[in-house]
């Protein structure tokens, strides 16, 4: 071994030393005759080249496209034995006119990329748009983007590996009972137009077709399969209106048996239509009859779109005009003419009321709309109620003041104030019915200072006094009525609340927590109301208010008139 390595060694040098310049003045192997790389002037030295006084192809004579035979005749082409274009000679790109010259191009009788073959600039390519048609993709129990929100098919969905149609899967739909199931695609977004769809099916069983967008569209006749033999079945349908994010193709099967039915390869490709390349304002929509831009309902470009009675304004849209009407109300600006004629939309005299009766003794007709609403005064629920009467009575459907019988809420209005003993704070002046006790985590009271608390007299919303909360910390603290029993019914509540700080409220009872409320950011002299309403059959309710950020300037928070009436 050591003497071959010395042998070799030897080689390696002598080889070194006869010929191993990597740079040697002699071009290498170009045969006998220097080439036109070596000291003589290439093609484009002295003598006249191709592109010299001499017509080239593109002057009179006959171009290559002419009688004389072209360069594919019987001469040996420039890829013979000569050196090519692309040695060192000057190429085809030189000063000689390119074969777009008068000869024929390229695009002579040989198929190019524009002819029948499908290109970028040819037919376009139909776009499938089921995702996941062919069932390839199978992440886990259920194959990608299928099994939509529709779906109720009871069997799981199984995957076919064994002869699918095309590719590696497909998927197998069992429902062995005559009543049909659903297998669906997940909800996707679908643009308007007509959809031409197929798939290819085989086992045992019947199978059709539908979709679902906002309701479900009707269904298509039944495909009954026995054979084990792929075999295509086909879909029509079509889309009205653009379908945003609900759209699910269904398969709907029954009776399956055996290896029951196999899909594959689901295709549905939307038909162009000539309104595709038409973009319209929102207010419009392209008519593919005509392929121009036509308004919505009730839109317009210009009167013209609209009623004679009607203008179109900025926005597009036919609006009533402005001397013309299609309600009482629309003529109240002429007193003289009050009365709205449904026929010509025109104000002409009369009484709106006339010949109206309202059957609620709360409503009387408003001789301005000529139509029966709450009488002043009056009132549905407590919601109705936003003057200087906070509540409302059931019994006479009139609005009533916070210390009325039909007020559940004890001492509603702060009137009465007494002095008693608090847990830990000693006797304090606190108003009656309120200030409940905390007794426990499960029976939550109040745990605000009593010193926060003030009988307010300096302005109030009913009565002669109000609750006024000094608050002026970050921390909201509770401060609760005492607990009591509320009888079975749904009831309507209220407060006023006005001053400088932030407040919200809640409610618990036997029945739990009432969902909590955002804080009010109050900062106004007037009094401001806040509406909520609970479900009654409860037991220990109390009404919870949490105030927070008080400021001097308005005197802090002030509170009044808790109100809360059966409906």
């Amino acid at each position: 071994m050591t003497l071959f390595r010395v042998c070799l060694t030897s080689l390696l040098v002598l080889a070194v030393a006869c010929g191993g310049d990597s740079n040697p003045a002699e071009t290498p192997d170009a045969g006998q005759t220097r080439p036109d790389a070596g000291v003589e002037t290439p093609d484009s030295g002295e003598p006249v080249p191709d592109a010299g006084t001499e017509t080239p192809d593109s002057g009179t004579e006959t171009p290559d496209s002419g009688t004389e035979t072209p360069d594919s005749g019987t001469e040996t082409p420039d890829a013979g034995t000569e050196t090519p274009d692309a040695g060192t000679e000057t190429p085809d790109s030189g000063t000689e006119t390119p074969d777009s010259g008068t000869g024929t191009p390229d695009a002579g009788s040989e198929p190019t990329d524009a002819g029948t073959e499908p290109t970028d600039a040819g037919v376009p390519t139909e776009v499938n748009v089921i995702d996941n048609g062919g069932f390839e993709e199978w992440p886990g129990a259920l194959p990608a983007r299928w099994s939509g929100s529709t779906t109720n098919i009871e069997e799981v969905v199984q995957k076919v590996t064994s002869q699918p149609y095309e590719g590696l899967n497909a998927a197998r739909l069992i429902n062995t009972s005559s009543t049909h199931k659903r297998f669906t695609t997940v909800a996707k977004s679908m643009a308007a137009g007509r959809y031409s769809c197929t798939y290819r099916a085989r086992g045992t069983g019947d199978v059709r077709n539908a979709w679902f967008g906002t309701d479900y569209s009707s269904y298509s006749s039944y495909t009954s399969l026995n054979t084990q033999t792929w075999t295509q079945v086909s879909y029509n349908f079509n889309l009205a209106n653009a379908v945003f994010d609900t759209f699910e193709l269904i398969f709907s099967v029954r009776n399956t048996s055996g290896e029951h039915v196999l899909i594959d390869n689901v295709r549905c490709v939307r038909t162009p239509e000539p309104c595709d390349a038409v973009s319209c304002e929102a207010w419009a929509r392209c008519d593919n009859a005509t392929v121009t831009c036509q308004p919505l309902s009730g839109r317009c470009d210009d009167a013209m779109d609209c009623s004679e009675w009607q203008a179109c304004d900025a926005t597009h849209t036919c609006v009533t005009a402005a001397d013309r009407c299609v309600r009482h109300a629309d003529c109240a600006g002429t007193p003289e003419t009050p009365v709205c004629d449904t026929a010509s939309h025109l104000c002409v005299e009369g009484d709106p009321c006339a010949g109206v009766t309202c059957s609620n003794p709360a409503t009387s007709c408003n001789p301005t709309t000529g139509v029966c609403e709450l009488a002043e005064g009056a009132c549905f629920t407590t919601y109705d109620c936003r003057g200087a009467l906070p509540a409302c009575d059931p019994a006479t459907r009139r609005c009533v003041a916070a210390d009325h019988a039909a007020n559940i809420i004890r001492n509603g209005g702060f009137e009465n104030w007494s002095t008693r003993p608090i847990p830990y704070y000693g006797n304090n002046y606190v108003p009656d019915y309120w200030y409940g006790l905390d007794n426990g985590i499960t029976d939550p009271g109040t745990e605000i200072k009593p010193s926060r608390l003030a009988r307010y007299t300096s302005a109030v919303h009913g009565g002669s006094s109000a609750l006024q909360f000094v608050v002026p910390i970050q921390i909201a603290e509770r401060f609760t009525t005492e607990k009591f029993n509320v009888p079975t019914g749904n009831y309507s509540c209220s407060y006023r609340v006005r001053g400088h700080g932030s407040i919200r409220h809640r409610s618990y009872s036997s029945g739990g927590w009432s969902p909590q409320t955002d804080f009010l950011t109050v900062d106004s002299d007037e009094w401001q109301p806040v509406f909520f309403r609970f479900t009654g059959n409860v037991r220990d309710w109390r009404l919870f208010f949490y105030p927070s950020r008080s400021v001097a300037d308005r005197d802090h928070l002030q509170v009044d008139d808790v109100v809360c009436t059966k409906d």
